[in-house]
């Protein structure tokens, strides 16, 4: 049981290691297609022999996706109807980004933004997914073992002890009473485990970006991203002239997240009707007190483009304090708390032997 468990370890490890190697090519070449693009539309240089001349250089499914959207550009597409029908060469984030700098009449800029938003939001939740699956993992791995002691070496324990006439030390009566206690709850663990597996699961698959969801409940955390992202669209398209509402209208067609999106339609709903958008935005949770009163005064004064900016990376600051502080708090804590239950198991199947090898040698004597 034991073997079969360690070598499920194995195979999963094997199995992410195997997954990142392949979605870290996967992605470099997703980022250089989203550079080469970046660098041609700054340059203004047609977009078709840049991908083409890409797609002759890079194999594998990037190239071939990179030939489709060679041929998509080339027979009239815009970008980013071309980019969101080829699939999988920018994320929902950076095509929102890419949409809108194209529909305000500033691709280059849509482009670069996608661009910084991907260097940024990597080696945050790389770290944060590759934390948690280290504490899935670890937990899992002392699961099995505990619930094989428990079945297994508890019971013969008690046995030896028993005909030795030998009482079990007090930590060790305690340590059964905890296996009974635990044993008696199977059901639970019928459900505890899968979750921490599909976890673990989770945190593999986001480690090596083949997934950008989010967790369900964690939208109170990481709300301050999406206010980051939206500031920045309508940043973008602020500076390039573009109406506000046409942006809004934009983000809520293609924003990737659904929630997002409802909040955004009804941000929309609100500024057709007449109402400030700020105070829209701020009323449907997108940004925060503060961000509307800067953002009102940023208008009057006739700044506004670079106060959406600004907020736009004072959220994202504000979420990678949060979240490092959260990951430096917790992961500490959940570490040692591991550490003392080890211990405790470790105290109460070792201090048996110590007795009763010195009761064996009482005997002998």
């Amino acid at each position: 049981m034991l073997a079969g468990f360690l070598f499920l370890v194995f195979v999963i490890a094997l199995l992410v290691v195997v997954l990142a190697v392949l979605e870290r090519n996967w992605r470099a070449g997703r980022e250089a297609l989203l550079c080469t693009l970046t660098v041609a539309a700054e340059r203004l240089m047609p977009l078709v022999p840049a991908v083409e001349a890409f797609a002759q250089e890079r194999g594998g499914l990037v190239g071939l996706r990179a030939r489709t959207l060679a041929r998509l550009l080339q027979s009239g597409w815009p970008l980013a109807e071309a980019l969101a029908a080829t699939g999988g060469l920018v994320s929902g984030d950076s095509l929102a980004m890419v949409r809108v700098g194209q529909e305000s009449g500033s691709l280059a800029a849509g482009l670069r933004a996608a661009v910084r938003a991907r260097d940024r939001d990597a080696a945050l939740w790389g770290a944060i997914a590759g934390r948690l699956g280290y504490l899935c993992a670890l937990v899992l791995f002392a699961s099995g073992i505990l619930i094989f002691m428990m079945i297994k070496i508890t019971p013969a324990f008690q046995k030896i002890f028993q005909e030795f006439n030998t009482e079990l030390p007090e930590v060790t009566r305690q340590l059964i009473a905890v296996s009974r206690t635990a044993l008696s709850f199977s059901y639970l663990w019928g459900w505890l485990l899968p979750l921490l597996f599909a976890l673990l699961v989770y945190a593999a698959l986001r480690y090596v970006g083949w997934i950008e969801f989010d967790l369900p409940g964690t939208g109170w955390l990481v709300r301050r991203r999406d206010t980051a992202r939206v500031l920045d669209a309508l940043a973008l398209a602020v500076q390039r002239n573009q109406a506000l509402p046409e942006a809004l209208a934009t983000l809520a067609r293609c924003y990737p997240r659904a929630g997002v999106r409802r909040r955004l339609r009804g941000a929309l709903a609100d500024v057709q009707a007449g109402a400030d958008w700020a105070r829209s935005l701020h009323r449907r949770g997108l940004i925060g007190e503060a961000d509307r009163a800067v953002l009102q005064a940023a208008q009057r004064v006739g700044n506004l483009g670079w106060a959406l900016a600004e907020l736009a990376d004072s959220n994202r600051r504000r979420l990678l304090y949060r979240l490092q502080a959260l990951v430096q708090v917790l992961f500490p804590i959940l570490v040692v708390s591991f550490g003392l239950v080890v211990f405790f198991v470790f105290a109460g199947y070792f201090l048996p032997l110590v007795r009763l090898i010195g009761g064996l040698s009482r005997m002998s004597g």
